[in-house]
């Protein structure tokens, strides 16, 4: 499974928060700092850690290496959401901009 229900939980919960905070200012230099570590660093590696540890669970000691090898994948995959994100908050930013 190349995303987990840590991945579609938290999704869920970023287009949520997206649009809850669709109106309020925004301070780019500290959301792009979060949004770079987090994305970049924090929430790949805890979703790879998550879905080891469900695999050992569900399936018992690993028979090889490339049984698990598709948690690679999540950084990739954060990757992109990170820049979609960044994507998301410029338009934010462009349209308040404008009705100033």
């Amino acid at each position: 499974m190349l995303l987990g229900y840590f991945d579609y939980t938290f999704f869920a919960v970023l287009i949520f928060l997206n649009f809850r905070f669709w109106n309020r200012k925004i301070d780019w230099k500290i959301g792009c700092l979060i949004g770079a570590v987090s994305f970049g660093i924090v929430l790949p590696i805890l979703s790879t850690a998550i879905e080891l540890t469900r695999v050992k669970i569900t399936s018992g000691p690993w028979m090889d290496s490339f049984e698990v090898v598709y948690t690679f994948l999540r950084f990739p995959t954060y990757w992109i959401v990170g820049i979609i994100q960044a994507i998301i908050i410029g338009i934010n930013l462009s349209y308040k901009k404008k009705q100033n």
